[in-house]
């Protein structure tokens, strides 16, 4: 596949990268119009976006940092450029700092939590269809061996060296699948949208429909893995475990009818 977009000269664009600032454009302007549907304003759904993923990402790297202080301090470009290893805590700590921080935000702005939450599940789903798509021309996320007609094979060196991607051999195009899941559900939202009956329905079934394809095709994913409970479960299943019963509560829960859809 393509992990790099294009080069020039030492300068070389990452296409994970490119699609990764595509996704989350993208996203957040889908999450801009459904928010102006269920009378959130578009501005604040914007700035929540980019205050929970900044903090997450930004948030780690500033901790990582004081960690190594003196590392930085003799190799400052070098610390800023390492890539915050892919660890329990890690992942706990961005998803932790960015879940703070937008809530929080939310709070300071009075945005009401249920209906932000549905205003920005299409917005979700959308920005992880095209991160998987990132993923598939990468070569990251990638799948078992597989003898299935369909499975993709990956050939070039960049894909071996930054994600381990195995070479020459016919791997579950994992990433295709969720690409394909991931835009249905987005689809399904905006269909749902107006037809809502409480806050939190939108949420709530993205939650459950994306926990459980993902929960799934984790068994299908190759390579190392972050496991928890003695092996029993990933890291990323028992997040999608805990996004299925939430997004189960949400759905199941009868809540007093306070409806704000314009047309």
């Amino acid at each position: 596949m393509y992990p790099r977009l294009f080069t020039l000269g030492p300068v070389s664009l990452p296409t994970y990268g490119v699609f990764a600032a595509v996704a989350l454009i993208a996203g957040l302007a889908l999450a801009m119009r459904t928010a102006a549907r269920l009378r959130v304003a578009p501005d604040a759904m914007w700035n929540l976006g980019l205050i929970t993923v900044f903090t997450a990402v930004l948030g780690s790297k500033l901790l990582m940092v004081a960690g190594h202080w003196h590392d930085f301090l003799s190799y400052p470009l070098l610390m800023l450029s390492i890539t915050l290893p892919q660890t329990v805590d890690s992942v706990l700590t961005q998803l932790g700092l960015g879940l703070s921080a937008g809530l929080l935000y939310m709070t300071l702005k009075r945005m009401p939590w249920l209906d932000t939450f549905d205003a920005a599940a299409p917005g979700w789903a959308l920005g992880s269809a095209i991160l998987a798509l990132g993923c598939f021309f990468a070569g990251c996320d990638y799948g078992r061996p597989t003898s299935l007609p369909w499975g993709v094979v990956f050939h070039s060196r960049w894909a071996a060296l930054w994600n381990g991607t195995p070479l020459n051999t016919r791997l579950q195009p994992v990433q295709l699948y969720l690409f394909a899941v991931q835009l249905a559900l987005c689809l399904l939202l905006l269909w749902w949208l107006p037809k809502r009956r409480q806050p939190g329905e939108l949420a709530g079934a993205w939650m459950l429909a994306s926990g459980l394809t993902r929960f799934f095709l984790d068994f299908y994913l190759g390579g190392d893995r972050l496991m928890i409970l003695s092996g029993a479960l990933s890291l990323t299943q028992a997040i999608d475990f805990c996004l299925v019963v939430i997004g189960a509560l949400l759905l199941m829960e009868k809540r007093p009818t306070r409806l704000a859809t314009s047309s």
